[in-house]
């Protein structure tokens, strides 16, 4: 039989040594501790399992700045940094919450263009199938567009470009499938409205060429129908 002595000593022993480990986390100034977070964000995952950010340490680290220096600009960027991790653990929903969380708690820092490209890149990060909710690619170019009018010298800004055509073009893919949709039920006239708004919308699109055959073809069978 084991001895039951010794194995309460060793898991006396692992928490004294994992608190121990916790409490080295938070040593440093609001400097330190943020430069601390920015290094463990950074770390990729190697070819094992291990490795990578810990995104508990840095969430500790995060709530650390806030309560130990809460009117130093490193609590503001603590708030930023959240949505840095929820956009790295690839929880794009989380992460755009935080950062427009961020923008409108401050709306004069000297990091908000990076926030708004961040935020329009969440929304463009988040699938989204062509029969579903379209307000992610609208949500992707309506932060893009605001960036580009807000900080027109930003370092993002050139970054944004293809992201708003693809957006658009996605957009316009699901005017083209829902259309079709009503095409197919003899709901011509529904038909009719997609493929026009695509026409009149998203005319710089790939999409515009097809919309148009289909505009026609569903107004002959319109025509053919009410005759």
């Amino acid at each position: 039989m084991k001895n039951p002595v010794g194995i309460l000593l060793t898991i006396i022993l692992f928490i004294a040594v994992s608190c121990g480990g916790k409490q080295a986390i938070y040593e440093g100034t609001a400097e330190q501790l943020n430069s601390e977070v920015i290094e463990e964000l950074n770390k990729e995952r190697g070819f094992t399992i291990f490795g990578g950010t810990n995104y508990d340490k840095v969430f500790d680290i995060l709530k650390e700045i806030q309560i130990r220096y809460p009117y130093t600009k490193y609590a503001a960027l603590a708030e930023l940094r959240s949505g840095d991790v929820y956009f790295k653990k690839k929880e794009y929903t989380t992460a755009a919450e935080e950062y427009e969380n961020f923008i409108t708690n401050h709306p004069g820092h000297e990091e908000l263009d990076y926030a708004m490209y961040r935020l329009g890149l969440s929304y463009y990060k988040m699938k989204a199938g062509k029969d579903r909710n379209h307000s992610k690619p609208l949500n992707a170019i309506r932060w893009f567009t605001l960036l580009r009018e807000t900080y027109p010298d930003s370092e993002y800004v050139e970054q944004t470009q293809d992201k708003i055509e693809k957006s658009r073009s996605m957009l316009a893919e699901r005017e083209i499938y829902i259309g079709k949709f009503y095409q197919k039920k003899k709901n011509y006239e529904a038909a009719l409205q997609r493929y026009r708004n695509v026409l009149e919308n998203y005319s710089d699109t790939e999409y515009s060429e097809k919309a148009r055959k289909l505009l026609q073809e569903t107004q002959e069978k319109l025509s053919g129908q009410s005759s």
